[in-house]
């Protein structure tokens, strides 16, 4: 009896278990992301500082755009650590459910969806952050030295 309740939570915990897994993976590449942005700019600013200068709008435009792909970032990451805690919270439930014998199938389900939810809007956050990264790529490209200007 006890081992087949066991087998029951376990059961219902894989998928929430799953999900932190997988969020915790996601969750790496956008720390990653985000220490390089991050010292970038640190790098940026020191070279400012190096060279004397009050204000490069060159230097300052690069800082602005990175600090603006951070700030994505962490808007993606705190997304995705509510969604951990989301499905953290659903293990428990879980867990609860199943050696009180009371029911939290609504409290499971919604946690559930605010999973799903955060982790869409930490996508799209993400999604725009690597959106701003191509801008800044670009504008980086186009102001290559000898890079011949064409008219279209």
């Amino acid at each position: 009896m006890i081992a087949a309740q066991f087998q029951g939570m376990l059961a219902n915990s894989l998928t929430p278990i799953t999900l932190i897994s997988g969020v915790g993976l996601i969750m790496l590449c956008m720390t990653n992301r985000y220490n390089h942005s991050t010292d970038r700019i640190r790098q940026l600013i020191k070279k400012r500082e190096d060279l004397g200068l009050a204000g490069e709008p060159d230097i300052d435009r690069e800082i602005r755009i990175i600090f603006r792909r951070a700030l994505f970032l962490r808007r993606a990451m705190l997304c995705l650590s509510l969604s951990a805690l989301c499905s953290g919270l659903m293990v428990a439930a879980n867990v609860i459910q199943h050696f009180s014998g009371t029911s939290f199938v609504a409290l499971s389900s919604l946690l559930l969806v605010a999973a799903l939810l955060l982790i869409v809007v930490s996508t799209a956050f993400f999604s725009v952050e690597i959106g701003v990264s191509l801008h800044a790529l670009g504008m980086a490209v186009k102001h290559l030295p000898g890079k011949k200007r064409t008219q279209h």
